[in-house]
């Protein structure tokens, strides 16, 4: 799911025309070269809320960064919610409709963006800078005790698709491949604004659902950038400034 936003940036230049430059310019774009992260924070009667913008795929730099704001910010009390849609190959309908849906195959063991980038352009495009998977909530010295996952598995995100814009039915086309590979079926790509939907205003109301019943008074959101928009904005409604 995370590989959407990079995606639409991509499409937007044509895969098959890609070049370096192109491919660099959309990666200035969304941030994957950014060497800080900058956070921002709401605040309301009982709670300090801060956003800490993640990119999915980064320089060294910015993970360091990264890793130095959370060290700090743990050590003054500060609870975090990480991000994770969890998804078993197990369940092999969820997971095809998922392909149907985003044109993306299942992840192999758990296999991140880079490799996803490195299997598109196959050594073809010279990266500006070298850039990194995003390291797990571990790498950041988090764990069950100053952490936890808030995010909606990936059966809950299919069956809200289908709860509001229909069934996703498969075809023959489908099933021809794996579930680590691109499928066969020639399909109309999803609006953007359903995209949105589903991807970012979905998880963001569990988000903030949590969020308002939870009884720890900091807590730092580690989340795609794209997320923090809706979250920020739903907030102030809340009564945070």
């Amino acid at each position: 799911m995370k590989k959407i936003k990079i995606l639409i940036y991509l499409a937007l230049f044509g895969l098959s025309s890609c070049t370096s430059f192109k491919v660099n310019l959309a990666f200035k774009l969304i941030g994957v070269y950014d060497e800080n992260v900058k956070l921002s924070k709401v605040t309301n009667e009982d709670k300090e809320v801060i956003f800490i913008p993640m990119h999915h795929i980064g320089t060294a730099l910015f993970y360091d960064d990264v890793k130095v704001k959370i060290d700090s910010l743990k050590k003054i009390g500060y609870f975090f919610y990480t991000e994770e849609v969890k998804g078993s190959k197990k369940d092999s309908i969820t997971v095809r409709k998922s392909i149907k849906l985003t044109g993306i195959p299942f992840s192999r063991n758990n296999a991140g963006y880079k490799h996803f980038f490195d299997s598109i352009y196959n050594g073809k495009v010279k990266f500006k800078k070298e850039i990194f998977d995003q390291p797990s909530p571990a790498k950041f010295d988090l764990d069950e005790s100053s952490s936890k996952t808030v995010d909606v598995t990936l059966k809950e995100m299919i069956d809200y698709y289908e709860s509001k814009y229909g069934e996703i039915k498969l075809e023959p086309c489908d099933f021809e491949k794996s579930y680590y590979e691109k499928s066969n079926c020639k399909c109309k790509p999803v609006e953007k604004k359903v995209k949105d939907d589903v991807y970012l205003n979905f998880r963001n109301k569990n988000i903030i659902k949590t969020l308002l019943n939870d009884n720890h008074k900091k807590v730092a959101i580690i989340y795609g950038a794209e997320h923090f928009k809706g979250i920020r904005e739903e907030l102030l409604k809340q009564g945070f400034k």
